[in-house]
């Protein structure tokens, strides 16, 4: 009888000891967890604040790696002239992100929606004839710019596109 009472409290501590190494390991996870999202929302409010600085209002989403060292950023403005050369403010940006955060930032992406208003302005855009108080700078640049070497943007059928990839095909030698 002695046996069997001393295997049930074995057994009891054993069962014991397997709940508070899973209740730990639960507790460690969350804990992770949680310092993955603070981290997140640090980095993403960290580029939004290095942005602010310059006056420059943008959107930022960061994801991070599953190594939870290092991050992927999109970054969402409006189309400036400034961001041509985004590359270069990618440098100094990670750089103020390994300062400020702690952490890499592995990647940037970045995104220029242009904003209009309605079907009136996509069929502008489709014309290049946008008025000079209605867009960015940056953007009449651009469109200027297709005007003049006389792009002609407009949808098309699969045959014309066709009929114009063989013409081209003929046409070299």
């Amino acid at each position: 009888m002695t046996v069997t009472v001393i295997f049930d409290l074995a057994l009891l501590y054993l069962v014991a000891l397997n709940l508070v190494a899973i209740l730990g390991y639960v507790l460690l996870l969350k804990r992770r967890a949680r310092r993955l999202a603070q981290n997140t929302g640090k980095v993403a409010r960290t580029i939004i604040e290095y942005f602010r600085a310059d006056g420059i209002e943008v959107a930022v989403e960061a994801i991070p790696r599953p190594d939870g060292k290092s991050y992927i950023a999109f970054v969402e403005s409006e189309p400036m002239k400034r961001f041509r050369y985004s590359h270069i403010i990618e440098i100094t940006l990670r750089m103020h992100i390994r300062h400020a955060c702690g952490v890499e930032l592995e990647r940037i992406f970045w995104r220029f929606p242009i904003r209009g208003k309605g079907q009136a302005a996509e069929a502008a855009v489709r014309e290049m004839d946008i008025a000079a108080d209605e867009e960015d700078e940056y953007v009449r640049e651009g469109l200027d710019l297709k005007k003049e070497k006389g792009y002609d943007i407009h949808e098309s059928s699969w045959e014309e596109f066709e009929n114009t990839v063989t013409g081209i095909k003929n046409k070299k030698p």
